[in-house]
């Protein structure tokens, strides 16, 4: 027998992320910051400096986002843009002391909103849901590449 919609192994995780997604943005608004915008700043704090097309590619998400997310947070004061001295048509975006200062404040609401959300798995299932995420992330990525 087919399973419905919410039987769906797609399904519960699309509703488990909205959930989640819902935690942070709550959590985030007492910091100014806006869904995905702290997704931007923790990729900036990884690699400063980078083309925002590259930081496109590192969270998976169109470059006209980042581009609109990237005005966003430079009117906030938490990033700056320059032009890339290699191609003049680029952007280069860099992290400004404002913007430095919120990396660990986003951390922390992420590392917060995990142990709720945890709570009542046992360290073994917490470290056999990560690998089967992982897992889950690595095969979508090979249908998406291949299609």
């Amino acid at each position: 027998m087919k399973p419905t919609l919410d039987e769906t192994v797609g399904y519960q995780l699309v509703q488990a992320a909205k959930r989640h997604r819902q935690q942070i943005n709550s959590d985030l608004e007492d910091l100014d910051l806006h869904v995905g915008q702290e997704l931007v700043l923790i990729a900036l704090s990884e690699a400063d400096g980078v083309r925002q097309s590259e930081v496109a590619d590192q969270l998976g998400v169109e470059p006209p986002t980042v581009t609109k997310t990237v005005r966003k947070l430079e009117k906030m004061g938490h990033v700056e843009r320059r032009e890339d001295p290699e191609d003049a048509r680029a952007q280069q975006v860099s992290l400004t002391s404002q913007g430095k200062d919120l990396i660990e404040k986003i951390e922390l609401v992420w590392t917060e909103a995990e142990e709720p959300m945890l709570e009542g798995f046992t360290m073994e299932e917490r470290l056999l849901l990560r690998r089967m995420l992982l897992k889950l992330q690595e095969n979508l990525s090979e249908i998406n590449s291949a299609g």
